[in-house]
Parts: C-alpha cells; sequence; structure tokens
C-alpha cells in the first residue's frame, strides 16, 4: 500500500514535470520569434566575444601574469580595497551619468536622429549645475535641486538647436551635434578663463573649486548600505528615468508618434505627424538626459564627502560618446540601456587593478570597442538572417498553396 502512495507520487510530479517542460518548450518558441529576444542575444553574443578577445589580448601582452589579469578584469569593482559592498556602491556611482548619457544617445536613436552631441550637451549641463552649486549658496537647502534642474534645461537649450536646424534647414545632426560639443567646450573654457575665473577655480590646480555643501546631491540611505563608495541619490534619480523613458515611448501617444518618425518619417508625415516638431522635442529630451548625467555628476559628493570638480582643459568629456556604445549595446531600449551602462561601467572599473600588474589602462577601452564592434556586427547578421528565414517561410507557405490548389482543368 505504501509502495503503492509513493509509485503514484512520483507519477503525479513526472507528469506536472513534463506538463511544464512542454509549456517551458512552447513559451520559448514564441519568444525565440520575438524581435527583442533577437537583439538580447546579439548583445550577449557581442559580449561573450568581447570578453574572450580581451582575455586573449592580456594573454598576449602579460602571458607571465595572465591570469591575475583575467580575474581582475572579469571582478571589476569587486577589486575595491574597501571590500564587496563598496565595490557595489562604486559601481552604481560611477554608473550614473553613462545611464543618463546612454537614455540621451537611444531617445534621440528611437526617433531616427543620431545625438552624436551628448558629450556636449552633458558638459553644457555639468556647467549650469556647478555655477548654481557653487555660487547659488543663497539657495540654501534647495540649491541641489535647483542645480539639477539647470543642468537638464541648459543639455535641453544645448540640444534643442541642433534638433531645429535638422528639423527646419536640413542640417546634418551629426555635423552640428560634433560642432556643438566643441562650442559648448570652449564656452564652458572661456567663461572658467574670463568673468568666473576667480570665483570658480582654483587657479593653482587649473580645476573649479568643490560644489557647496549644500549643492552636492545627497547620499539618501545609499552610503549606509554601500560604505566608502560615493553612491548617492543620483542612481535614483537614474532609475526613475529609466522607467518614465520607457512610459512616455511604449504607453503614450506622444512616445508612438515620435517612435513613427523612426520608424519611417514619410509614412509618419502622411499619418498626420509633424514630423519637424518630433525631430526638435526628441533631441530636446534627449539634451535634457545627457544634461542631467552632467548635473549629477559635478553635483554628487563622491567618495568621503570630497565631491567633484571640473578640469579646465580643451578636452571634451567622454561621458557624452560612452552613450553611444551603452545605447547600441542595450537596443535603445531604457532596460537594456540601465544593464548595459552598468556592465560598461564594470568593465571599465577594473582599469586601476589592471594597471596595478603593469597592464595599460587602454585595454579595458580596446574591450569595450570590440564589444560594440561585435554588437553592432550581430545586429546587422541577426537582420539579415530573420529576413532570410522569412522568405524561407514565404516560400514554402507559397508552395503549399501552390500543391494544394486544383490544377487548371482538373473537375
Amino acid at each position: 500500500m505504501k509502495k503503492n502512495k509513493f509509485t503514484n507520487f512520483f507519477k503525479l510530479v513526472g507528469e506536472k514535470i513534463v506538463i511544464a517542460a512542454k509549456y517551458l518548450i512552447k513559451e520559448y518558441k514564441v519568444l525565440k520569434e520575438k524581435e527583442g529576444y533577437k537583439k538580447f542575444i546579439a548583445s550577449l553574443l557581442a559580449i561573450v566575444l568581447g570578453l574572450l578577445i580581451g582575455i586573449i589580448l592580456i594573454i598576449i601582452n602579460k602571458p607571465g601574469n595572465a591570469l591575475n589579469g583575467i580575474w581582475r578584469l572579469l571582478r571589476g569593482p569587486l577589486n575595491n580595497p574597501f571590500g564587496f559592498w563598496s565595490g557595489i556602491g562604486q559601481l552604481l556611482y560611477r554608473s550614473t551619468p553613462l545611464i543618463f548619457t546612454g537614455l540621451a544617445v537611444a531617445f534621440a536613436f528611437k526617433t531616427g536622429v543620431f545625438n552624436i552631441g551628448a558629450s556636449g550637451q552633458y558638459m553644457v549641463g555639468l556647467f549650469a549645475a556647478m555655477v548654481v552649486g557653487i555660487l547659488g549658496d543663497s539657495l540654501g537647502f534647495m540649491q541641489w535641486p535647483v542645480a539639477v534642474l539647470c543642468g537638464a534645461l541648459a543639455g535641453a537649450v544645448w540640444g534643442m538647436i541642433p534638433g531645429a536646424f535638422k528639423a527646419y534647414f536640413n542640417v546634418n545632426v551629426v555635423i552640428t551635434g560634433i560642432m556643438f560639443n566643441y562650442i559648448g567646450l570652449f564656452f564652458i573654457n572661456g567663461m572658467l578663463d574670463g568673468p568666473l575665473k576667480s570665483k570658480m577655480v582654483n587657479q593653482a590646480q587649473n580645476r573649479t573649486i568643490p560644489i557647496d555643501q549644500a549643492g552636492r546631491t545627497p547620499y539618501a540611505f545609499l552610503d549606509k548600505i554601500f560604505p566608502n563608495s560615493g553612491a548617492d541619490f543620483g542612481i535614483i534619480l537614474a532609475i526613475i528615468a529609466v522607467i518614465v523613458f520607457y512610459f512616455i515611448l511604449n504607453k503614450t501617444v506622444f512616445g508612438r508618434e515620435l517612435k513613427s518618425v523612426g520608424y519611417n518619417h514619410h509614412a509618419a508625415k502622411y499619418a498626420g505627424v509633424a514630423e519637424k516638431k518630433a525631430i526638435i522635442l526628441s533631441m530636446t529630451i534627449s539634451g535634457l538626459l545627457a544634461g542631467m548625467g552632467g548635473a549629477l555628476f559635478i553635483l554628487a559628493p563622491s567618495i568621503f564627502n570630497l565631491g567633484n570638480t571640473y578640469n579646465v582643459e580643451s578636452v571634451v568629456l567622454p561621458a557624452g560618446f560612452d552613450g553611444i556604445p551603452i545605447a547600441l549595446l542595450g537596443n535603445s531600449n531604457p532596460i537594456g540601456v540601465f544593464f548595459s551602462a552598468l556592465f560598461i561601467s564594470y568593465i571599465k572599473q577594473s582599469d586601476l587593478a589592471l594597471q596595478s600588474i603593469g597592464i595599460s589602462s587602454e585595454m579595458v577601452n580596446m574591450i569595450v570597442a570590440i564589444i560594440l564592434y561585435f554588437s553592432a556586427f550581430s545586429l546587422i547578421v541577426s537582420q539579415y538572417v530573420s529576413k532570410f528565414l522569412k522568405k524561407r517561410k514565404e516560400g514554402k507557405e507559397l508552395s503549399i498553396i501552390e500543391e494544394e490548389a486544383p490544377k487548371e482543368g482538373v473537375l
């Protein structure tokens, strides 16, 4: 009797496992036909291939210390001397501006515009926030929120201008974007080397003075969870931005209109969408996101609450350019962008650990570049494969129809 009970029990469990397996197989077949799944696999493949080539380069560069170098590369922020949670917190801290620049580039991509000017918008946003953060001490506890808002608005204006040139004069947005990167850079440096020099610049170090304490974004509760890491309220704002981005593009009429311009601007115009307005708004929102990223970087309290500063030199900050591979790797999906920014930041944080054993920090940049190229290549391949399979499927269906149709002259 007892044996029969056990037999029935295992039989029932086996049946449930078979049913669950059939359900999972069915769901997988549906999932693999979806475009998002194909893009995810393409990005995952790019990351794996990029890391493999990076590992090979480390072996060639430092054969005697290759295992140590590979281990340090894969550990990323976990090489942090303050421990695991400090490493994770620093990952979040370093990822915050990258999430915003990635979202900025991705938002423009979704509407068919390549915003290569994200670096200029990032820098202008940083500058506007820095001015309020240093000179706006009369604002009291409202100093940091006002500084963030000013940074976002400055970035929005800087993004709107190339958008307007594209919409009304059909000027290539790539050209105006690059130009405005340098116009923004020299405008900022001119202001800091001129009227604002005595108020904002430490002339001995040729860098700005730290932001006022009230002008810095608060740690909130994150300094308790991630001590000695610099993680602050900025990462929470980044998560909110990801959610808002997703909601606007996928759940609103406005977002669908913007995406329709990206898919086919002629069809969107025929359907009644104001194409020029869509381009300008797309670039404005994109600039707002990049400007907010710059603002949150300069206003961050950083590790040990020392604050961040800006070096007065003729170099465009790379954070905006980093947004391009992040957006490509994340397939311009806000959730994908969020995790891509975390991944890129994770890999980049291994550079100091690699340098300590004699491996150049440029190795990390090479790995990121390889991942980007593989990402773009795998997407192209997946598109061609999808088209080939679709044509093959249509050909089979057509042949079946022809076989089943009654032949002419046969009753």
